[in-house]
């Protein structure tokens, strides 16, 4: 839920007056992928915007795209019309005022490879496109010699880590999920999803809630 004033602590209700727990959403942002950045953003926001009789609680999200980045980034998410000086300040103090931090760990490489696909088909005039190994080769190498790493989100995952916040990771597939839950470092999580849609479904973030912001019996 969106919050006019970000000093308010607690959410009205009918009853007794519930804290709000703040989430920030960690993840890649790029122009070239910059609508898969927004959806995952969108629909955890979207899900907990109307939380009363969903059996869900007040919850505060902060974002770096609230700061409307996604205008002017640039396709690798290296510049935007932000200093990146203030986007690092912006978003590390977002981590360390944040109560919990949700990490999506996708990088979005297969979607910019499948566009790289479609350009060379639409330049080729080809209508059914039928690409040999040459082209995918070339494609592909393209893709991962132009790639940048989800350094930002490693880093603000490190740094929730190290604060000792809950820190939940969004795994981009069932073999991401496995390396994440395998890996030294980043099975440390609190809890480790393969989607957003089993976020929602298994209320970790209710969970949570109960936990560290306010428990109703």
């Amino acid at each position: 839920m969106n919050l006019p004033n970000p000093d308010i602590k607690f959410a009205k209700s009918k009853g007794v007056d519930l804290p709000i727990m703040t989430v920030y959403l960690a993840g890649r942002i790029a122009g070239e992928c910059i609508d898969k950045c927004l959806e995952w953003r969108h629909k955890i926001v979207d899900y907990y915007a109307n939380y009363q009789g969903k059996g869900c609680y007040p919850i505060a999200f902060l974002d770096a795209l609230n700061s409307k980045e996604a205008d002017s980034i640039d396709a690798k998410g290296l510049t935007s019309a932000i200093p990146p000086n203030l986007i690092y300040d912006k978003d590390i103090l977002s981590v360390k005022k944040a109560d919990v931090v949700v990490a999506m760990m996708d990088d979005y490489m297969e979607v910019v490879i499948e566009d790289l696909l479609k350009i060379k088909f639409e330049e080729q005039e080809i209508s059914e496109p039928k690409i040999g190994y040459k082209d995918a080769y070339f494609c592909l190498q393209e893709r991962i010699n132009n790639r940048r790493p989800n350094w930002g989100t490693d880093f603000e995952v490190a740094i929730a880590m190290y604060l000792g916040k809950p820190v939940i990771l969004i795994a981009a597939s069932e073999r991401q999920k496995l390396m994440l839950e395998r890996h030294p470092f980043m099975r440390r999580a609190s809890v480790i999803v393969g989607s957003v849609e089993e976020l929602l479904e298994k209320k970790w973030l209710q969970i949570l809630y109960k936990s560290i912001s306010g428990a109703i019996y």
